[in-house]
């Protein structure tokens, strides 16, 4: 550096904080797009996001102390770990999807790239600052000037991942596009430091041979991880999508549909019927009124189609937070004709705003009195039956109305954020929600092979102040599946019972239901519900149902 610089290389400080920018964007990214693989494949949702972030900060740490022994050509270290970050960033999450499918230890594979990865990002930051050294006027502003460009580069790129990425682009485009730009950074690096690089030749072969990888595998990504994806199903894919809460697979073999998220099984065509009659009939034969019924869940209209069975019912609401889901519902034939079109209902109206209107039926505008903050600034017409995507928690703390029928309709709580859905807090907010004398279902999962998560709702139910009564059946799909009916107030458990036995006619159209067949739902045998007790309630500061869940399933 004795030589004097050339003139282009008076701005190779602002090169670099440039370079920190783009490179934080794509770090940022690489850590999130990762963690989001590691949900979609082990269901656990925002554990392995945390344990992917975990892993790849230690091994920036690690980079960093490794930095100390490079030595000598800096500028070329530089480019090389560009080029190598972009190429392992870009090829990772199909190599980690390959592995899931050949092999029992993908959950290796998926860390082992995060540790990598990490390692380069560790080793350019450091790099980049001794660098600069030569380029900027002195310590304090060289420091100042990489850190800074990185940090908001993260902040970038979290923001660009969360609302644009992950709603629009498969993770496996997302991966290869970012290694596409690091390669790219690092070519503009190499040009606009060609005078002060050794070997220029290795790394312009190297910068061609990845970009060349990279970039003709970009539009073939997706179909050869649908081909991939294909091959964990016994039965032809027909719709998959990641969506920016979930991962959607429908299959469809000898018109059985299937729909999987995070690769669990939702419901199968073929038995459906029985889980969904249960659901929803239990209440509904024995609710001493009908008018006003809120479905929470229930996206794929399974739920709303036993309820439209009902003449007397003058106003449904559904929640469900992705609008993939009800959008997949509503547009897909062989689903339409499973829910019986009930999104094509006369009347049904979807709201796509991610706010929540109040009770009266009346346009939603940013003029409502609830959660202003949340609205577009669009205008909807609400009609008899309405379908919000939001999250059901923030709908029931937030909705003035009343209701006489409550469908819950959540998944499973694997996950610390289902299990809110599932927590006495929320119990006592849907409890407010109550009409008097209103009828409240909620899936529990099944009290054979998950019998603490079934208990631990019941006694989640019951702290909260509502009366639960237990009832299961058969579905073949899932074995052993069962249900609360709850209330708030109103008959003692056993003057409940007696109104069970008395049923003798379902008043609406069934495949499977009968008046027996409800009063034997509630009939467990000798010990099933005992323990109850001994369990923990399930609240949001403490997801006890998440740890019964997971000692029943794994």
């Amino acid at each position: 550096m004795d030589q004097p610089l050339p003139n282009r290389l008076r701005h190779a400080s602002k090169i670099l904080s440039l370079s920190m920018l783009i490179m934080g964007v794509c770090g940022i990214i690489y850590e999130y797009n990762l963690g989001v693989l590691g949900n979609n494949l082990m269901g656990s949702s925002y554990e392995q996001i945390f344990v992917v972030i975990g892993i790849m900060m230690f091994a920036m740490g690690i980079g960093a102390v490794l930095q100390r022994r490079v030595v000598g050509h800096l500028v070329d270290r530089f480019i090389a770990i560009e080029f190598a970050l972009g190429f392992l960033g870009g090829i990772a999450t199909v190599v980690v999807y390959t592995a899931f499918v050949e092999t029992l230890s993908y959950s290796v594979v998926l860390f082992s790239f995060a540790f990598a990865i990490g390692v380069l990002i560790g080793l350019e930051i450091p790099l980049a600052i001794r660098i600069n050294t030569e380029f900027s006027r002195s310590l304090p502003v060289n420091l100042s000037n990489i850190l800074a460009m990185d940090y908001v580069g993260s902040l970038l790129g979290a923001i660009l991942f969360a609302y644009v990425l992950l709603a629009h682009v498969s993770i496996a485009r997302i991966g290869v596009a970012l290694g596409i730009v690091n390669t790219l950074l690092g070519l503009l690096v190499l040009v606009f430091f060609w005078p002060l690089v050794r070997r220029k030749r290795l790394l312009s072969v190297a910068c061609i041979l990845s970009l060349a990888t990279l970039g003709g595998s970009f539009p073939y990504i997706d179909g050869w991880m649908g081909q991939l994806e294909q091959r964990c199903f016994e039965d032809p894919i027909v719709y998959r999508e990641t969506t920016k809460y979930q991962h959607l697979i429908l299959t469809d073999r000898d018109e059985v549909l299937k729909l999987y998220i995070n690769g669990h099984l939702q419901f199968s065509s073929k038995d459906e019927a029985i889980y969904h009659e249960l659901l929803v009939h239990v209440p509904m034969a024995l609710a001493s009124h009908r008018e006003r019924v809120l479905i929470l869940g229930g996206g794929d209209g399974l739920a709303l189609r036993e309820v439209l069975k009902y003449g007397d019912v003058k106003s449904v609401t559904l929640v469900d937070i992705d609008p993939a889901v009800t959008r997949l519902a509503s547009s897909q034939a062989d689903l339409i004709r499973l829910n019986q079109a009930a999104f094509h209902d006369a009347r049904v109206c979807v709201l796509a705003a991610e706010g929540v209107a109040p009770g009266e039926r009346v346009t939603v505008t940013q003029s409502t009195k609830i959660a202003s903050q949340l609205l577009d600034d669009r205008e909807y017409e609400l009609a008899d039956i309405s379908v919000f995507n939001v999250d059901a928690d923030r709908f029931i703390r937030e909705i003035g109305e009343d209701y006489d029928v409550v469908i819950v309709d959540f998944p499973d709580p694997k996950t610390v954020e289902v299990a809110k859905l599932f927590s006495v807090e929320f119990y006592r907010s849907l409890a407010k929600k109550l009409a008097p004398g209103a009828l409240c279902s909620i899936q529990a999962s099944s009290p054979y092979a998950a019998r603490k998560v079934f208990l631990c709702i019941g006694k989640s139910l019951r702290t909260a102040g509502l009366t639960a009564l237990p009832y299961h059946d058969t579905v073949p799909s899932f074995g052993d599946w069962g249900w609360y009916l709850a209330w708030s107030g109103g008959p003692e458990p056993e003057a409940m019972r007696a109104r069970l036995r008395g049923v003798d006619r379902i008043p609406a159209p069934t495949t499977y239901l009968t008046p027996k067949v409800v009063a034997a739902a509630f009939v467990f045998g000798k010990s099933s519900l005992a323990e109850m007790d001994e369990l923990q309630a399930n609240t949001r500061m403490r997801p006890a149902v998440v740890r019964y869940y997971r000692q029943a399933w794994q």
